[in-house]
């Protein structure tokens, strides 16, 4: 004769009565699952961002690897010997000053006193990671660093205009100290900087290939600021303030391939000049490569006004064989390209638009933002013997 003790009969019973009520209510218990295993997903993916009130996450749009970081994210984490004022006059930085030799070819630039790396350690002119290719760099002594040229430029202090880290380290000058940089390959994905002052608040920069990605990461809440030229795609989403800026080193630009044959036309060019409604568009008319806050900005440089009957004048004179031609644009630009192909084909042209992923090899007319440099000296980028 066998016997069952009562503790085995507990576990029995207790064991078909949880088959029973898994069996009756399988549905809602799957349900139930799915909810929470969602939810969870969620909250891990956005919490850090909704939680974290003393975090600023920005996003930037681009493929950058730690040698093509933007500089003014850089700017962030450090200093650069010489910068640059709002007129683009040099200033003093790290520097307390700079000579320079009488043949234009040897500058000299002295560090500022107690300037200390985040590491605590003092700013010495061994210790500067500097690279300017054709530039024998020479540290003088703890404090003068000596640069020769091959060549007298005037415009080379805004070649020092560049953030400045420790040799073999990205400890800075800034308010800002980089803890933490996450690659995928060799492309960088997110920056991690907390500040000197823990009154303010630590900074993630993350980058986006795409800028349909960085808007979407704002929507979702994945980061709080982005600067985007695609200000229609935000202005009327909820809880979002739009700001628009006019940012003056830049400068949306047509450019036209005078290698091609319909664009060999002077008169073409100048046509689709004139055609153009500028009035009708958004930001601050530009009249050249030169920003506006620049010291050596003309403003009484030749403008090509809206004037439709000049325009068909020289569009005639062109004597096109082809009257159809292509306007290339990056995506971010494309209601302002649909605008200007309406203007071109007042003239008669077929205009055909083509979204570029990024700057062609090969191209008509180009529409895309162009980046000033500091330089108004823009000869090596403009002149027609430059290659």
């Amino acid at each position: 004769m066998s016997f069952v003790s009562t503790r085995t009969r507990r576990i029995k019973f207790w064991w078909h009565l949880t088959l029973a009520y898994l069996k009756r209510y399988q549905i809602r218990i799957y349900i139930t699952f799915l909810v929470l295993v969602t939810a969870s997903y969620f909250f891990y993916k956005l919490a850090p961002n909704v939680l974290r009130n003393n975090y600023v996450s920005i996003g930037y749009v681009g493929n950058y690897t730690l040698d093509t970081i933007p500089t003014n994210i850089l700017s962030l984490a450090t200093k650069s010997l010489i910068t640059q004022d709002e007129n683009g006059h040099n200033v003093a930085s790290l520097a307390s000053y700079w000579t320079v030799s009488p043949d234009g070819r040897t500058y000299v630039v002295f560090l500022k006193d107690n300037l200390v790396w985040h590491d605590g350690t003092s700013v010495e002119t061994t210790d500067l990671s500097l690279a300017i290719s054709g530039v024998e760099i020479t540290a003088l002594n703890n404090k003068a660093i000596q640069f020769k040229l091959p060549n007298p430029i005037s415009s080379f202090p805004q070649a020092l205009n560049t953030p400045v880290f420790k040799v073999k380290s990205f400890y800075g000058t800034g308010d800002y100290r980089i803890v933490g940089i996450s690659k995928v390959d060799d492309s960088v994905k997110k920056i991690s900087l907390h500040p000197k002052d823990e009154k303010k608040p630590k900074v993630e920069i993350k980058f986006y290939p795409t800028e349909e990605q960085a808007i979407q990461a704002l929507k979702i809440g994945e980061i709080k600021e982005l600067s985007s030229s695609n200000v229609k795609a935000l202005e009327k989403w909820p809880n979002l303030n739009v700001q628009k800026k006019i940012a003056p080193d830049e400068i949306v630009t047509i450019f036209y391939n005078t290698q091609d044959p319909s664009f060999s036309s002077k008169e073409l060019r100048q046509a689709l000049s004139f055609s153009i409604n500028k009035d009708a568009l958004d930001g601050q008319l530009a009249t050249g490569p030169i920003s506006y806050s620049s010291w050596a900005y003309n403003a009484n440089v030749k403008r090509y006004e809206y004037n439709t009957a000049r325009a068909k004048e020289l569009f005639a004179k062109a004597n096109l064989k082809d009257n159809k031609i292509t306007l290339s644009y990056v995506a971010t630009l494309k209601d302002l390209a649909q605008k200007i192909k309406t203007d071109w084909e007042s003239l008669g042209l077929n205009v055909a638009l083509k979204e570029e992923k990024g700057i062609p090899k090969d191209f008509q007319a180009l529409l895309a933002v162009d980046k000033l440099p500091a330089d108004p000296d823009q000869y090596a980028l403009w002149h027609s013997t430059q290659k």
